[in-house]
């Protein structure tokens, strides 16, 4: 479907960046693949996740949903409310969420970017700085160092408002027990998260890492499970919610 009046389309989208590769590649599967019907931990983590970013969003607010995919969440947000600003690398993935959120869409209660970074900046322009962002599902993990990327997130989030991220666990403790997850981690000494190699390419970022990425735009504010159990519990979990405050 071609982008309507309210959505951005980065000609430059089909630069060849591996990352977008990927997922334009596992896009009409990928709804099926993370949200299947048998994957019940992906479904709980999702809400869990979606309530968490409308509550530090406020009724009604708006969110910029930041590596959307497939637009779950953003229809998940729209449907409550909020009126929300979706980005993502992937045009593929975006092609799937525009079919999903056509009618929000026309409706004015999702806008979308696709492409590179400033594909989304346009579009946001001059216009008021929403009052949550998201990143559901280790977008960050993608981005080697996050620091440059907080700060240009940060000029678009209301002072005080959250930027909320749901990152890989780098102490996941079933990885742990393999030798690649330590082969990994040794190569990855002294580089502020443990670098995994595969189809593409991710970084699971140490907290003390994120945490001096986000300054000064950023402090963090909490680190959890999605069951809520804090960071010295979070073996368990592969997934960690990360919650950042832009500082005032």
């Amino acid at each position: 479907m071609p982008p309507t009046s309210n959505e951005w389309l980065d000609p430059a989208a089909a630069a060849p960046d591996a990352t977008a590769r990927f997922y334009d590649a596992v896009a009409p599967g990928y709804d099926a693949q993370v949200d299947g019907r048998t994957d019940v931990d992906n479904l709980r983590l999702r809400e869990a996740f979606c309530q968490r970013v409308a509550a530090a969003a406020g009724p009604g607010a708006s969110i910029l949903d930041f590596g959307c995919g497939t637009g779950i969440d953003a229809a998940w947000y729209a449907a409550r409310g909020h009126r929300v600003h979706a980005y993502d690398l992937s045009p593929g993935m975006m092609a799937v969420l525009r079919e999903r959120c056509s009618g929000e869409i026309a409706a004015g209660r999702i806008t979308t970017a696709a492409g590179p970074l400033e594909a989304m900046e346009r579009a946001l322009g001059a216009g008021d700085p929403v009052a949550a962002i998201a990143a559901n599902f280790a977008v960050l993990n993608h981005v080697q160092d996050p620091g440059p990327l907080l700060q240009r997130l940060a000029v678009h989030l209301q002072p005080g408002s959250a930027l909320v991220a749901n990152v890989l666990n780098p102490f996941y403790g079933r990885d742990m027990r393999h030798g690649w997850w330590w082969r990994s981690a040794l190569r990855s000494l002294g580089q502020g998260a443990i670098r995994m190699e595969g189809r593409v390419t991710t970084y699971r970022h140490f907290i003390g890492s994120l945490r001096r990425a986000a300054a000064p735009a950023f402090a963090i504010e909490s680190v959890c499970t999605a069951d809520g159990r804090s960071l010295f519990g979070s073996l368990g979990a592969n997934h960690l919610f990360v919650q950042f405050r832009r500082r005032s």
